[in-house]
């Protein structure tokens, strides 16, 4: 699980530089001061916050994927550990509106494998000293694995409508959605009732039973190796049919510190020398007494925190943290929704316009590049965005929540264009978003018109 989520961090990394100067730097979309200004938090912090520079970010991924390397490679694993979630929580802190779900699963996952003995194999700490079993158990798992139950079993909870609990049609409707839908979702939308089957299945299944069978006490690697076969599926199916970034391969890197030792003892014999460590009893982690005492009043504080928080984000759930546990949910960044497709699947899906003002009053369509405007579906809508951080951006570009983010966004692409078109520039822009909204039995209703944005060039923000 430690290499796969080093692995996860650089793929990461790599994505959102191919975006570095637009959602990082005082040239993009989200200058600092912008973000610091309206989306302010109580000591909600970054490295990023002290300079956007071109330079400075650059250098900031570069070590941060430096680290990343460090963990799996599994030098000095705790503290490498330790460095990776702090970078990863200042990257995020960043820019929060490109994150999603798999992100805060991310950086969870960092923080409990803190505490976990995760460098204990299959690294370069591990020539130094191999435990005598293989079997951990402490607080910090019991955090690591109800973590990832809790993912999946408080998004069924989320999930209210009849469209997962009776219609079984919340994959149909998924599927409905263009900038999503990828891959295999093409031939699955052909068959209605195995998207009903495949809802009900997912719901019931993947969502409520198999996340518990992860906390059964009795008897537990099987069950476990179950849990965590069940979740491998689940992400892959995300990842044959959905456009949804790097959320599945977090899921799959998650799940693998759920199988047994007596599955991987069949790897360690073929690849390592691992095998001839025992896997009967328990070991634990060699340290004083105050410090362990401490770390455990710690995690436990946090471990109720976190699901405190789940239980307090139901619906029907009275209960809500007081003010001051905010500045401990902000500072370790323990905030987390696992709400995905919650109460019920968006209904409503659609595409961006882009109309250039020209000078002379003329319209030009910076998308297409061409004279007047094409308010036609394009084909393939997820294709409109370069990476999955783009398509987020762009979800909460359309929300009214974050429209203090659309001038700034706006005079960005009027400065891109008349770089890259000297000979062709636009003064003004209007960003139109086309609405598509999805009906039962393939259909639509007429589409929408929404003006989501004006803006000028030389105009100043408001």
């Amino acid at each position: 699980m430690r290499i796969a989520i080093g692995l996860v961090l650089l793929a990461d990394l790599i994505i959102r530089a191919t975006a570095l100067r637009e959602h990082y730097t005082s040239d993009g979309v989200l200058p600092v001061d912008l973000l610091l200004k309206f989306d302010e938090k109580p000591l909600r912090w970054s490295f990023h916050f002290l300079n956007d520079s071109y330079a400075y970010e650059l250098f900031l991924f570069l070590f941060n994927a430096f680290i990343a390397i460090l963990l799996i490679v599994g030098w000095k694993t705790k503290l490498t550990t330790l460095l990776a979630w702090i970078f990863l929580v200042s990257l995020q802190n960043r820019n929060p509106f490109i994150q999603q779900s798999g992100d805060d699963f991310l950086r969870l996952i960092l923080f409990w494998g803190i505490f976990l003995p995760w460098g204990s194999f299959y690294s370069y700490d591990a020539k130094k000293t191999i435990p005598k079993s293989k079997n951990y158990f402490s607080i910090s798992s019991v955090g690591y694995m109800v973590l990832v139950a809790s993912v999946y079993f408080f998004s069924a909870l989320h999930k209210t409508s009849p469209e997962w609990r009776t219609e079984g049609s919340a994959i149909y409707y998924a599927l409905s959605l263009d900038q999503l839908k990828v891959g295999m979702g093409d031939w699955l939308y052909q068959y209605p009732s195995l998207m009903k089957l495949l809802t009900f299945f997912v719901y019931y299944y993947l969502e409520i039973i198999a996340p518990l069978l992860i906390l059964v006490p009795y008897k537990n690697q099987n069950l476990r190796a179950i849990a965590a076969i069940s979740i491998i599926l689940l992400h892959a199916g995300i990842a044959s049919t959905l456009y949804v970034g790097l959320f599945f391969v977090i899921g799959l890197s998650t799940s693998l510190g759920l199988l047994s030792s007596g599955i991987m003892d069949k790897l360690d014999g073929k690849i390592t020398h691992i095998s001839k460590v025992t896997s009967s009893g328990f070991y634990s982690i060699r340290s004083p007494k105050p410090i362990r005492q401490f770390t455990f009043s710690f995690l436990l504080v946090v471990f109720l925190f976190c699901f405190a928080s789940n239980l307090g984000n139901l619906p029907n759930f009275k209960f809500v943290p007081d003010d001051r546990f905010m500045y401990l949910n902000n500072a370790l960044k323990l905030d987390q929704f696992w709400g995905m497709f919650s109460p019920g699947v968006y209904k409503t899906d659609g595409w961006y316009v882009y109309r250039g003002i020209k000078s002379n009053d003329s319209i030009w369509d910076i998308y297409n590049n061409k004279p007047g405007l094409d308010l036609t579906k394009p084909k393939d809508i997820d294709k409109m965005y370069p990476t999955d951080r783009w398509r987020k951006f762009a979800e909460n570009y359309q929300k009214n929540d974050f429209n203090f983010m659309r001038p700034y966004y706006c005079r960005y692409l009027i400065r891109e264009w008349n770089k890259k078109h000297p000979d062709n520039k636009i003064e003004g822009l209007n960003i139109l978003f086309i609405l598509e909204e999805s009906l039962p039995d393939y259909k639509t209703k007429p589409i929408k018109q929404q003006n989501t944005c004006l803006c000028y060039e030389n105009e100043p923000v408001q």
